[in-house]
């Protein structure tokens, strides 16, 4: 009988241990009384045996836990535990958030408010203003229905809707959402902005406007109206009406005026006539340039021809940035040159015997250091290519290398004031081949980085006589009769005074203020391939200067025009109205015209130095200078094939007419063979180094394009 006493009562024990221990624990957010503070009016009423009714009026002072309420009179319901507050309500949450209205439904258990009328919440950052809120209290959430406004210092947010999470600092904005800042103004379905960071999320297609009226639509990413900084996705398109820019990810900072593009971007410059097109752009608003890699390609647009340009890089900006960079770095040079020679200068100095230094004396690693800065100064200068070297020294700048024989009046540019020494050379005659003359003659080209003396410059001016070479031997054939080109004029008598231009005023090109257009470069480097209908390119590094609208090729560049070919080591095709208008070749010259008479058969002319003219954006002669060769097919007056001509001569010229062979003239000291063409062999068909290479000719546009 004890021993089930005994049990009974450790049994009793043990259960009441079992339910302390699986009982919850006190739960903080449980429900807690509204305790009434403070009123001028107190009076308490029972309306039955369940409901207890406080009416409180004048300067009302409730509490719950932390929170706080003010009012100027108010009804709390003991059995339904809702407090009913009218006029100038006010929510102290904890000194966290305060809201204010006229009317106030609150419910104790769920700690949920209703606010009606003049609705305001603020949490010391920003101000929230509406008609009607419904605020959660235990998450710190207020959601409002019927038009909203956020004032966040001079940022000022509108929508039909918005929630406000308190403990995130961010505001949810729905349906006609309207940001103004005075940087910016936003509108959008549907926006996500936290208060502390002043950050804007997109979550809808929005359009925004900045003070500089730029325009970007976007249906994602995000705006730092801190910072400036944004990101856009989902290929954003940013228009500020000179430039246009898509791609599927923007990244953009406003302070730099940096954009990053990347994935099929489009960037397109409508003022200067230019798109580009690459997986990767870096742009730059304020220093109008831009950076584009990953098959980039560049559109120069024109009415009836544009020109595509691609390569493995594009790079784009203003010459007078780039000159100031250059002469930055040619300065730092020559000043590391300067204090290494300062240094060696001590050196040497006799009778200055140099006491010996430890290893480690910080002088030697000074002059070791100095030593190395020079030798990379030194390297920097060998590395600067044919590209930045021409570009900056001669083109850019609008200087002439070439050593002057004689000062020349100051503000004269080098095109107009030195004559082509031809002029000096030919004297008019009756001979056709004298009677010759063409713009190339009063045009004085560009002069490669290291230029070959005339080869006519110190022989005699010897009058040619009508059919007959200088030493006395019968001249060779022409092709057809010469005719005066009445495009052409003669250049007018040397004067006896000095060469001096009168009646024309002349504007230094170097030294006048550059417009917006010509102050503008772009360089391609790296598999350069050009396509337009009238002209096609390819070469290994490209740079086009605004200040002389020419396309500089370096490395292997060739061209073609129709059925013509022209390589050398440098060319450089200058353009009027954005259409060809003469091109220089440099160095290893070599023009080819393709017949379609028949199959290998080309008329071919090289030489030193080479000059061509373009007219309506065909070649319409060529001039080739030191040591010029020649191989031309001759054709009778019915097109006929008659022989095979192959001349020598100081300069040879090639003219065309609707795009076909028309004469060629040979002048000073010429020489050749005519040949039937059943008789000429390999040797005497082809120059040396005749290569056509119709297979790197960029056949068509989509060609450029690539992926």
């Amino acid at each position: 009988m004890n021993r089930y006493y005994y049990l009974t009562i450790v049994l009793f024990f043990a259960s009441l241990y079992t339910s302390y221990a699986q009982s919850p624990a006190s739960d903080s957010t449980a429900p807690q009384i509204v305790n009434w503070i403070y009123s001028d009016v107190f009076r308490s009423e029972r309306k039955d045996s369940v409901t207890e009714v406080q009416t409180m009026v004048g300067k009302v002072h409730m509490a719950q836990g932390r929170t706080q309420f003010y009012c100027d009179s108010a009804i709390y319901n003991k059995r339904l535990r809702t407090v009913e507050a009218f006029g100038n309500v006010h929510i102290n949450d904890a000194d966290s958030v305060h809201t204010y209205s006229q009317y106030l439904l609150y419910h104790a258990d769920t700690r949920i408010a209703f606010l009606r009328n003049k609705v305001k919440l603020t949490d010391n950052k920003i101000t929230l203003t509406t008609e009607e809120l419904r605020y959660d209290a235990n998450e710190k959430i207020g959601d409002y229905y019927n038009g909203g406004k956020v004032v966040n210092g001079p940022t000022v947010l509108t929508s039909k809707e918005g929630t406000y999470y308190g403990e995130l600092k961010d505001v949810y904005f729905k349906r006609n959402v309207v940001l103004n800042d005075p940087q910016y103004n936003l509108k959008g379905d549907s926006l996500l902005y936290n208060t502390t960071t002043e950050i804007a999320t997109f979550i809808a297609p929005t359009t925004i406007r900045d003070s500089s009226n730029k325009d970007i639509y976007t249906t994602d990413g995000f705006y730092d109206l801190k910072n400036k900084k944004a990101y856009f996705g989902k290929r954003p398109i940013i228009h500020d009406g000179r430039t246009l820019i898509i791609a599927n990810e923007v990244t953009t900072d406003d302070a730099s005026g940096i954009s990053l593009l990347k994935g099929n971007a489009v960037f397109v410059d409508s003022a200067q006539g230019v798109s580009v097109l690459a997986n990767f752009i870096r742009a730059n608003r304020n220093e109008s340039s831009f950076f584009a890699t990953q098959s980039p390609l560049m559109i120069i647009q024109q009415e009836k021809d544009s020109i595509y340009i691609t390569a493995d890089t594009l790079v784009s900006g203003k010459l007078s940035k780039l000159e100031k960079m250059m002469d930055s770095l040619r300065h730092v040079a020559d000043s590391l040159r300067k204090l290494a020679d300062t240094v060696s200068q001590e050196e040497l100095t006799p009778g200055v015997p140099m006491p010996p230094r430890p290893a480690t004396d910080s002088l030697i690693r000074s002059k070791d250091s100095i030593r190395t800065a020079v030798i990379a100064a030194d390297s920097l200068n060998r590395s600067m290519d044919s590209l930045a070297t021409m570009a900056v020294d001669s083109l850019v700048s609008g200087k002439d290398l070439r050593p002057q024989a004689a000062a020349k009046p100051p503000g004269i540019d080098s095109l107009l004031s030195v004559r082509d020494s031809m002029a000096r050379v030919v004297q008019p005659a009756v001979d056709s081949l004298a009677a010759v003359r063409d713009s190339i003659t009063n045009i004085q080209p560009p002069q490669p980085p290291a230029r070959r003396p005339d080869s006519l410059a110190k022989r005699p001016q010897t009058p040619p006589v009508p059919g007959r070479r200088p030493d006395g031997q019968p001249a060779p054939p022409t092709m057809r009769p010469v005719q005066q080109d009445p495009l052409v004029k003669a250049p007018p008598p040397a004067s006896k005074e000095t060469d001096t231009l009168r009646g024309i005023t002349v504007v230094d090109s170097a030294s006048a203020p550059l417009s917006d257009s010509a102050d503008r470069y772009f360089q391609a480097y790296h598999h350069v391939r050009i396509f337009s209908d009238s002209l096609q390119a390819v070469a290994d590094s490209l740079f086009y200067s605004g200040r002389d609208s020419a396309f500089r090729l370096f490395t292997d560049p060739i061209i073609w025009s129709g059925d013509n070919q022209i390589t050398g080591d440098t060319i450089y095709l200058y353009t009027k109205n954005k259409q060809p208008d003469r091109l220089f070749v440099f160095e290893n010259a070599l023009a080819v015209n393709k017949l379609t008479t028949g199959p290998n058969m080309y008329n071919q002319l090289k030489g030193n130095r080479l000059n061509g003219i373009f007219v309506d954006g065909a070649i319409d002669h060529f001039r080739s200078r030191g040591n010029a060769e020649s191989v031309y097919y001759i054709l009778d007056n019915d097109s006929a094939l008659v022989g095979i001509n192959k001349v020598q001569g100081d300069i040879i010229e090639l003219r065309f007419k609707n795009k076909e062979l028309f004469q060629v003239a040979v002048i000073s000291e010429p020489s050749g063979t005519m040949l039937p063409v059943s008789q000429a062999t390999e040797q005497d068909r082809f120059l040396r180094n005749f290569k056509w290479q119709e297979a790197r000719r960029p056949k068509s546009k989509y060609e450029l394009f690539g992926n």
